[in-house]
């Protein structure tokens, strides 16, 4: 009796240990941060088969070049998992047709697991193999995709144009090695010469995936592989690193080539459409000048700006949006907030803010209008687009330095500190200075006294602008305008700050105002 109430009594400790034990784990690992997972640029998810239904288990996180670099080792090619299909690599892994759910999980199993136990039983490093499932079908991997986008930029696409290696057929030029109209029903894709836009360079592999990433990785690599073949040293790369890392991006080489031909003219009249815009003068737009400063066709060439099969917006809000880097408005917004020579003005001037004289900037054919220019050939229309550019005006324009004051005494709110004194003259000259060499400042402040509206704004241009406490008197009394004093730190400060200057500080009250004495 006594023996079983002492075996009772040890059961029940032992019961209490376990319970303390697992509350204490549970509390132990609800603190414990998880070390962030490792960004890589080959991970692969595949989760295929759950495309196509329940899966039992997590998708895979695959490692694309650990694999391809253990084939290469062994002296085998991407074609150990990917099936030739008329001529390219095929994407997808061991087969060119869809499958169901059941054999596609019997494929990888077989093929995946398989391999990994051919190369224990040779004694070589491996996989997991087949007990060990949740190697593989890890639901918290520590490895992640991060892959940074590829562009097709001026310098690689110059490296393609001009390499000996891709040769067309039949053409002077290798444009067609890449460039293709398809079409998807007939399972067709022929070079047209003339026609080598953005969204028709991706080869033959279009026809069979339809989606241009997918296009992209098959022609693309298809060909660095054959030419791989021929000279390892001399070609693209063949792993997932290789284009989508951003330290192998920064390694590519970098050139300076020739203007990219397609036939496209260095000046051109963009003539109002719409009906309500018909009073509205063409635009001479320079294409050539504009072209040396984007990073390729596709910057302005896309979402249907000048390309009718992405279907066409409404033209005058592709041209004026000011939230897209492909707009006209857009892209200038951009190029001045980058810019610190400009930011000290434009931070603090509305990007959208239109009217009559922002509007001629641009709209202005030498009298032209938009009724006539759409009656011209095309030819007349580029003569008078090349006529308008070549007398646009650019570079330093405004008032001669007798007109502007040299100085200019501050002291409507002179307290605590003495009267500002500022170099305004100094001012003046040094922000032209800044954007002499500015294309785009000069066109749109070839106006007289038109760079001196960043500081003397809402009020015409004129040599003698009215005070700045004519309109800022009082705080918010209309609207949301600040009184003068926060007027004049605003304006000040804050482009002081846009514009990175450091002496003065825009905090070192003493470097504008001395502090009185008394």
């Amino acid at each position: 009796m006594m023996k079983g109430r002492s075996l009772l009594r040890w059961a029940g400790m032992l019961m209490v240990v376990a319970l303390v034990s697992i509350v204490g784990i549970e509390a132990h690992s609800s603190n414990v941060t998880a070390a962030p997972a490792k960004h890589r640029a080959d991970i692969i998810t595949i989760d295929v088969i759950g495309k196509l239904g329940d899966m039992e288990l997590p998708a895979v996180t695959y490692r694309h070049d650990l694999h391809t670099d253990a084939l290469k080792k062994m002296e085998k090619d991407c074609a150990t998992c990917h099936d030739n299909d008329k001529g390219s690599m095929d994407l997808t892994f061991k087969r060119t047709d869809d499958m169901s759910a059941k054999e596609l999980q019997n494929l990888y199993h077989q093929n995946c697991v398989g391999c990994h136990a051919d190369m224990a039983k040779a004694g070589q490093d491996t996989g997991p193999l087949e007990s060990e499932c949740r190697t593989c079908h890890n639901p918290k991997p520590n490895e992640v995709a991060k892959r940074q986008p590829i562009d097709m930029d001026k310098s690689l696409h110059f490296r393609h144009i001009s390499s000996k290696k891709i040769v067309v057929s039949e053409q002077d030029k290798n444009c067609g090695a890449c460039h293709m109209n398809v079409d998807v029903v007939a399972g067709t894709a022929k070079y047209v010469p003339g026609t080598e836009d953005s969204d028709n360079g991706y080869g033959e592999g279009y026809v069979k995936y339809k989606c241009p990433k997918a296009a992209a990785h098959t022609s693309c690599i298809s060909c660095h592989m054959t030419e791989a073949k021929k000279d390892a040293t001399s070609t693209g790369p063949v792993s997932c690193a290789g284009c989508h890392s951003a330290s192998a991006q920064k390694e590519m080489k970098k050139v300076t080539g020739k203007r990219l031909d397609r036939g496209q003219p260095d000046t051109l009249l963009i003539v109002p459409t719409t009906a309500k815009k018909s009073d509205i003068a063409p635009v001479a737009f320079d294409h050539k000048s504009h072209e040396a400063n984007v990073r390729d066709c596709g910057t302005c060439h896309i979402n249907g700006i000048g390309n009718e099969k992405d279907g066409f917006k409404p033209l005058y809000s592709d041209m004026h949006d000011a939230q897209s880097s492909a707009s006209c408005v857009g892209c200038h917004a951009m190029r001045v907030a980058q810019d610190a020579s400009c930011a000290g003005c434009h931070s603090m001037i509305p990007v959208q803010n239109f009217n009559e004289q922002s509007c001629a900037t641009c709209h202005n054919a030498n009298g032209v209008t938009a009724e006539q220019a759409a009656k011209m050939s095309k030819k007349e229309r580029n003569a008078v687009a090349a006529s308008v550019v070549a007398a646009r005006e650019a570079g330093k324009v405004t008032y001669t330095a007798e007109e502007i004051p040299e100085f200019v005494k501050i002291d409507a709110l002179a307290d605590k500190y003495e009267a500002s004194n500022m170099p305004h003259r100094k001012i003046v000259e040094s922000m032209l200075n800044a954007t002499a060499d500015n294309k785009l400042a000069g066109s749109f402040h070839a106006e007289k006294g038109k760079v001196c509206q960043a500081c003397h704004h809402q009020s015409p241009i004129s040599i003698k602008p009215p005070k700045c406490q004519s309109c800022h008197s009082e705080a918010f009394k209309t609207g949301d305008r600040p009184g003068l004093k926060a007027a004049y730190h605003q304006q000040c400060m804050t482009c002081h700050t846009e514009m990175k200057i450091q002496k003065p500080q825009n905090t070192e009250c003493a470097g504008c105002h001395a502090a009185r004495a008394n």
